[in-house]
């Protein structure tokens, strides 16, 4: 055995004992340098609290501000609220009261028209006065006469009479009501107002007065919407956005963005890249809604300035771990690159190697450990060497000792037969052919031998037993001349033939066939190997028997003393039996093969009960 085969045999060791199902990424990583081993683990170490710790300290920084932002956008959105009902409030009660006023001049059948004239006008300018956030009063009466506090209104009132607001309010019933602001007859250019309307109906007579429309500068009622990092937005019940007039902030002329507020369910929105915290808010006795959106950029003015202080200090501290890292990871793995390329060199049979270390630390220590264990590894190699090739002596004497006793007992009785029955030229005959076969099969020393001479040796085999059961079997052998000169080891078929004869033809009631094939084949990876075959059409095995056999064929270790020994007994007992025997002959067979050429090389078997069996022996083409 060379020191490449036991390198090779080493390395196989180890696989078959490396766990199997391990990821690709785990696997990476154990055969990672160590340098590179000790860098990653002390980077992580180090990194791994610095990287936590300024996780945390953001984490909770921003849900402080979160906390904040939140806290103060929900009362911001709560006091907007409270002045949008304080307004509105106003309005309904400015129409209740006039309601009344105009109830009673209208009772009063006694009061000129001139002076009920007087006196509603001059009623809608006191309510002006008096009630906050109202920017006119228009009202029409019953008669089609028509008041209002802004002059402008009166060049409109044929207009005003005939609009949606007017038809919109003779259908309701008397309450208060916010018309809708689209097509509002009383905007005028930068003057767009929130009108309350309220069909007027005399509380003691239950009939018609008129329409009475209060007008709020829509500026006014939200001007509180402004801010540097909020922003609010009022819908009315048909959900349309009321703004300001003049738009002072590009996010409220975004009406499709508008529109998405009021129904999202977020309390974290991004718009235009950047993050707002929503709140939103219902005025349900004038049905509108009220949202206001806080920008957390704008809100939490020192994070950037915190997460950069963090990050620059983080990464500064990065840096020179990193250098100090690879610093000592040098000078601690730089021996151990030493030790690994004299190891290689080793590995590849260079027993010379030694390691000249001068420190005496751990590295030093195994250094000098390693030179112990060349030298030692030195004196095995030679020791393996020469038990190996004791071994292929003892498995060649072991099969030769094996077909020796039963075969010349049965073939001697054969020819003392012969005798006794004057038959004495068919004595000669089989004398002459056991003189043959044991010639071939036992006189020199060489273990390889050509497969043209194998083939003598099992043709003499079988004409000799052809003698002992010429009423059981005939025999045929087919190998292709190309094949004769290939190496083989010597007696590999007579064994394989024997069986077919004890353990499949024997047993069989009916006349039986051993045919013997050998062919050539190219193979794969450029490797030619020679394929032998040992045929019979006897009783077969069955396929319990089949497994276990082919198992035991696949398997390299080889048996140990005991079970060679009874193994051996068996097939000797079970020679004359009706029972079939052991297959220690062919074990032996396949084991021998793998000794001398490798573990791709072999045997099998095939077998049907009831059938056959054929055994498959392949060896490497040689000349």
């Amino acid at each position: 055995m060379t020191n490449k085969d036991l390198r090779d045999m080493t390395l196989r060791d180890m696989e078959e004992y490396t766990p199997r199902g391990r990821s690709r990424g785990r696997e990476r990583a154990r055969n990672m340098s160590i340098k590179y081993k000790i860098a990653s683990i002390t980077i992580l170490v180090a990194l791994i609290p610095m990287v936590v710790l300024t996780v945390l300290m953001l984490f909770f920084y921003n849900r402080a501000i979160m906390q904040r932002a939140d806290k103060q956008i929900e009362e911001n959105i709560r006091i907007m609220s409270d002045r949008l009902s304080s307004v509105l409030q106003n309005g309904e009660l400015c129409s209740n009261n006039l309601t009344i006023e105009f109830g009673n001049y209208y009772n009063d059948k006694s009061m000129k028209q001139v002076t009920r004239d007087s006196k509603v006008t001059s009623q809608l300018s006191q309510s002006l006065l008096v009630y906050n956030g109202i920017s006119s009063i228009v009202f029409i009466d019953r008669n089609g006469r028509f008041y209002s506090t802004n002059p402008a209104f009166n060049d409109e009132s044929t207009e005003i009479k005939y609009s949606n607001y007017v038809y919109e309010l003779s259908e309701a019933n008397g309450k208060t009501v916010i018309m809708d602001p689209m097509d509002n007859p009383f905007n005028r250019e930068g003057k767009e107002v929130i009108t309350m309307g309220k069909h007027v109906i005399n509380i003691v007579t239950g009939t018609h007065l008129g329409y009475l429309f209060i007008n709020m500068n829509k500026n006014y009622l939200i001007e509180s919407s402004q801010s540097e990092i909020s922003y609010y937005f009022l819908y009315d019940s048909s959900s349309n956005v009321i703004t300001e007039s003049e738009v002072k902030d590009p996010i409220y002329a975004d009406e499709e963005f508008a529109k998405s507020l009021l129904n999202t369910d977020e309390k974290l929105i991004e718009y235009q890249n950047e993050s707002y915290l929503f709140a939103r808010d219902r005025i349900d006795k004038f049905d509108l809604t009220v949202v206001g959106i806080t920008n957390l950029n704008k809100f939490n003015v020192t994070g950037k300035d915190f997460r950069f202080i963090l990050l620059t200090t983080g990464s500064f501290t990065a840096v020179l771990l990193f250098i100090s890292v690879w610093f000592s990871a040098n000078f601690v793995t730089k021996p151990l690159k030493v030790l690994h390329d004299g190891a290689e060199q080793i590995a590849e049979g260079d027993m010379s190697i030694r390691f000249r270390f001068k420190t005496k630390d751990e590295i030093g220590r195994l250094g000098r450990i390693f030179n112990y264990m060349t030298q030692r590894n030195k004196e095995l190699l030679q020791q393996v060497d020469d038990e190996a090739k004791k071994k292929r002596e003892y498995e060649l004497a072991l099969i030769q000792e094996q077909v020796k006793p039963h075969f010349l007992y049965n073939t001697l009785d054969i020819i003392i037969m012969l005798i006794e029955m004057n038959r004495s030229k068919e004595a000669a005959r089989v004398t002459h052919k056991l003189a043959n076969y044991y010639k071939n099969s036992l006189s020199g020393s060489e273990e390889i031998v050509s497969i043209e001479r194998e083939i003598q040796i099992i043709r003499d085999y079988l004409d000799l037993q052809t003698m002992r059961y010429g009423d059981k079997f005939s025999y045929e052998i087919d190998v292709d001349e190309a094949v004769f000169k290939s190496q083989i080891p010597k007696m590999t078929l007579q064994p394989l033939v024997e069986n077919a004869i004890y353990h499949g033809i024997k047993n069989k009631s009916s006349w039986g066939k051993i045919t013997v094939k050998g062919r050539f084949n190219s193979g794969n990876d450029e490797k030619s190997y020679v394929e032998l075959k040992v045929i019979d059409d006897g009783i077969g095995m069955p396929q319990a028997e089949l497994s276990k056999l082919n198992e035991l064929l696949s398997k390299e270790e080889p048996f140990d003393n005991d079970e060679r020994k009874k193994a051996k007994e068996a097939e000797i007992t079970d020679h004359d039996s009706t029972k079939g025997g052991s297959h220690f002959g062919l074990y032996s067979v396949a084991k021998r093969i793998k000794l001398y050429f490798g573990k791709e090389y072999g045997a099998g078997i095939e077998s049907i009960e009831g059938v056959g069996t054929t055994v498959i022996v392949t060896v490497p083409y040689s000349e």
